[in-house]
């Protein structure tokens, strides 16, 4: 399991408020399943909302993919696009 992660503490305050049993597993790595922490499709709307709000952007629907859902890494490279819009994708 990675112990590297680029995110910022905003972004662990976010999944660990959505997905409680995230909290358990602090500090997160990017290999940490969010479907396993219990992130189900009505909690993929309200993260994302979430996650909109606490970085004031706007995820596009294409971004928005399965797999973008897999992994706390996954997600974070969806969110930190935003932020950079020079990320490849």
């Amino acid at each position: 399991m990675t112990t590297h992660h680029f995110w910022d503490d905003r972004y662990e305050t976010v999944l660990a408020g959505m997905l409680p049993r995230l909290a358990e597993r602090r500090p997160l790595t990017a290999d940490c399943g969010l479907r396993t922490a219990g992130l189900d499709s009505m909690a993929v709307v309200e993260l994302l909302v979430q996650l909109e709000e606490a970085y004031q952007v706007a995820i596009p629907d294409e971004e928005l993919g399965p797999e973008a859902f897999e992994t706390v890494g996954s997600l974070w490279a969806v969110v930190a696009r935003q932020l950079d819009p020079a990320t490849p994708h």
